[in-house]
C-alpha cells in the first residue's frame, strides 16, 4: 500500500513537472492502436528535418549568449514613447523574429522581456493583451518561412520546394495577418511611458 502511494506521488510529480511530455506520450500510445507498432516506425523519423532544427536552435542559443538580442531590444526600446508603440514593438518582435528563429524560441525570448518591461513601468494591466497578441504574432509570423516552425520545415522538405516558391505561397496570408495584428494593436490605449520614481 505504501509503495502504491509512493508510485502515485511520483507519477503526479512527473505530470506536474512536464505536462506537455506526458500529453505527447499519451497521444503516442493512443495512436499506436490506430497504426500498430512495426519496423515501419523507423521510416517516420526525418533525420534531415531534425538536424536542421537542432542547427537552428544551436545558432539561436549562440546569438542569445553573445547578447545580440539584448542589444537589439535595447535599441528598439529607445524608439518608443507611449504604451501603444511599446506594445507594437513587443508584438512586432515576436512576429518578425519568429520567421527566422521559430515561433517557440521567439516567445521564449520576448515574453519574459514583455513581462519585465511592463512590470517596471507599472503597466501590468497590459500584460494579458500584450502576451496574447505576442503568442498570436509568433504563430502568424512563423508561417512565412520554412524555418518559422517545425511544420513548415517538414512540409518544405517533403514537397522539395525552392525557398522563393515557399515565400511566394505564404506571403499573402502572412501579410493579411500582419494587417489584422496592426488593427489589434490599435486597440491598446495610448498613454505616455512614465518610469516610476525609486
Amino acid at each position: 500500500m505504501h509503495i502504491g502511494k509512493r508510485i502515485g506521488k511520483t507519477i503526479l510529480q512527473i505530470i506536474r513537472a512536464d505536462p506537455v511530455l506526458v500529453a505527447a506520450l499519451l497521444a503516442a500510445v493512443v495512436s499506436a492502436f490506430f497504426v500498430p507498432p512495426s519496423l515501419d516506425y523507423i521510416h517516420y523519423i526525418d533525420l534531415r528535418v531534425l538536424c536542421l532544427l537542432l542547427s537552428l536552435m544551436l545558432v539561436v542559443a549562440g546569438l542569445q549568449r553573445c547578447g545580440l538580442f539584448d542589444f537589439f531590444i535595447a535599441f528598439l526600446l529607445k524608439l518608443v514613447d507611449n504604451t501603444r508603440s511599446l506594445a507594437a514593438v513587443l508584438i512586432g518582435l515576436c512576429f518578425f523574429s519568429s520567421m527566422w528563429i521559430t515561433n517557440d524560441v521567439a516567445l521564449l525570448t520576448f515574453v519574459p522581456l514583455a513581462v519585465l518591461v511592463l512590470s517596471q513601468i507599472e503597466q501590468q494591466r497590459l500584460l494579458i493583451p500584450v502576451l496574447v497578441l505576442q503568442t498570436i504574432a509568433a504563430n502568424l509570423g512563423s508561417m512565412l518561412t520554412p524555418l518559422g516552425n517545425p511544420q513548415n520545415l517538414y512540409l518544405y522538405a517533403l514537397a522539395n520546394m525552392q525557398t522563393g516558391q515557399f515565400l511566394r505561397i505564404m506571403a499573402l496570408p502572412t501579410g493579411l495577418s500582419f494587417i489584422l495584428l496592426i488593427m489589434a494593436v490599435c486597440g491598446v490605449k495610448r498613454e505616455p511611458l512614465v518610469l516610476p520614481v525609486k
